[in-house]
């Protein structure tokens, strides 16, 4: 019997159990849209119950049967001769999931995604496939991506993610990201929930990943669970997590990649009118090296993203990249989501705090790094900046008063370079540059690509410094050295 058929039969009960039949809430098309499940039940009857149709809404909460029970923590109602339904205890293991979301503010509509049908009861946690298992024979499972490197692999019997999502602590806005992470339309692929700590009124990038759950839905089964890693969110004996914690070791730099990747198309086509053609494009030599190089694993993840912009839509050319998720190394696969979605939709722009001496790497509210940097006090200006110009040895050598890399700001004597005087820096001794240490510059100039807006204020970094014990590393593909200018920055 057909889904539509079934729906057909349960209305014609419905209004031969309920009085007073005329019915302004399309019933129908509700249970249509919700699919004939205890929950679409439940929650039309709570739309009944709150229009006073008690009847209606009895009946409603008696077909939900343990869901109501679940939610009112009383028995469902029993219509005249029906028998107790015997399927509570193993409902009750999704149901104990999802209330503390659904109360905390996720879109309860929603959890008919999560949850396909009363099928899921033939379910339980103990038969739930954990996220991490491959069950792909091998003869059919993918093949490694030939852009990938040992650093860049999956651990052996590891599925990558769809989504990692970031969450703070299990408050309000944490459990809504883990309930989008259930709600969300049923995938083969797991979506990860991992801690992203705060820092003051930032998200904090280098300190994050450590797991908090991988959440796994299937369409076909009607199974879906949660596998915990952090006791402070599930009042239980978590799972060891030290597998899923190198899968995301090995996930953020790549995450980093993607950020530059994109930030640089960009960048590109806001300077030139134009999408970049081809990776030599982006990594060119002086004056054109919008990127400070090449690596092998940003090759199909351009291609992917070309693809896109040169699709043309309704006769028009994209303004806006999206995020690569689709090719490259299996790695690097899952989008951020959650707390970390700015990474995947904010370009990259640097902040330099003259109050803290402090200069950092953002996208969004997300802080990538933060670097003790030296100033000019007053000497320093205030505003909006761009990065003009990038030029690697700009004394002729890695030595001297701007040490190996240089950053000029809109053009002008303004720049932000190394140094000689290491000394100087977290101090007010520049004539108005911004100083940095020789393994800070050289992390920071191939991290953001030329055009990066940068931001000179007055406090708003947090104190604390933020930089990876393996520093971020483009593969140095072109000539960035400019033999020919003396530079006169105001060091």
């Amino acid at each position: 019997m057909s889904k539509e058929s079934r729906i057909d039969e349960q209305i014609k009960h419905f209004y031969d159990n309920v009085p007073n039949v005329g019915d302004a809430l399309p019933l129908k098309d509700y249970l249509l849209k919700h699919e004939d499940s205890r929950m679409a039940w439940y929650l039309l009857g709570k739309e009944y119950e709150g229009k006073g149709d008690t009847a209606k809404a009895t009946y409603c909460f008696a077909q939900a049967g343990e869901v109501y029970e679940a939610f009112e923590s009383k028995p469902a109602p029993q219509l005249p001769g029906e028998k107790t339904k015997g399927k509570g205890s193993k409902w009750k293991w999704v149901l104990a999931l999802l209330i503390p979301l659904l109360l905390a503010g996720a879109a309860i509509l929603a959890v008919k995604a999560l949850i396909p049908s009363e099928d899921i009861a033939s379910s339980t946690p103990e038969e739930a496939t954990p996220y991490y298992e491959d069950t792909t024979p091998v003869s059919d499972a993918p093949k490694a991506s030939a852009t990938g490197s040992q650093s860049s692999a999956l651990p052996a019997g590891i599925i990558p993610p769809d989504q990692v999502a970031g969450a703070a602590i299990p408050d309000e806005e944490g459990h809504n990201v883990l309930g989008s992470l259930l709600t969300l339309k049923p995938s083969k692929q797991p979506r990860l929930l991992v801690e992203l700590p705060k820092l003051g009124k930032w998200n904090d990038w280098v300190k994050s990943g450590k797991p908090i759950a991988s959440i796994v839905s299937d369409k076909e089964s009607g199974t879906a669970g949660i596998q915990w890693y952090d006791p402070k969110w599930c009042n239980c004996k978590p799972d060891d997590s030290s597998i899923l914690r190198k899968t995301v070791e090995r996930w953020k730099p790549m995450q980093e990649e993607k950020a530059l990747l994109r930030s640089a198309m960009m960048r590109y086509k806001e300077n030139t009118g134009s999408w970049p053609a081809s990776p030599e494009t982006l990594a060119a030599d002086y004056p054109n090296n919008t990127m400070a190089g090449w690596n092998e694993s940003m090759t199909p993840w351009f291609e992917e993203l070309k693809a896109v912009l040169l699709n043309k839509r309704d006769g028009k050319i994209p303004t806006s990249t999206s995020w690569p998720d689709n090719t490259g190394p299996e790695a690097g696969h899952g989008t951020p989501s959650g707390q970390l979605t700015p990474l995947a939709d904010q370009p990259l722009t640097v902040v330099i705090d003259k109050t803290n001496h402090r200069l950092a790497v953002v996208s969004g509210n997300v802080l990538i790094r933060n670097y003790e940097v030296g100033l000019g006090g007053d000497k320093t200006p205030e505003g909006q900046f761009l990065i003009s110009e990038k030029v690697k040895n700009p004394n002729g050598s890695g030595t001297g008063a701007f040490g190996s890399r240089g950053m000029t700001l809109s053009d002008t004597r303004y720049g932000i370079h190394g140094t000689n005087e290491p000394k100087s820096i977290g101090k007010d001794e520049s004539h108005g540059c911004v100083r940095m240490k020789k393994e800070d510059i050289e992390e920071l100039y191939d991290l953001v690509p030329m055009g990066t807006p940068v931001t000179i204020t007055k406090g708003g970094l947090p104190n604390e410094l933020r930089a990876p014990p393996e520093r971020f590393r483009l593969k140095s593909t072109q000539d960035e050295t400019n033999p020919r200018k003396v530079y006169d920055w105001l060091n």
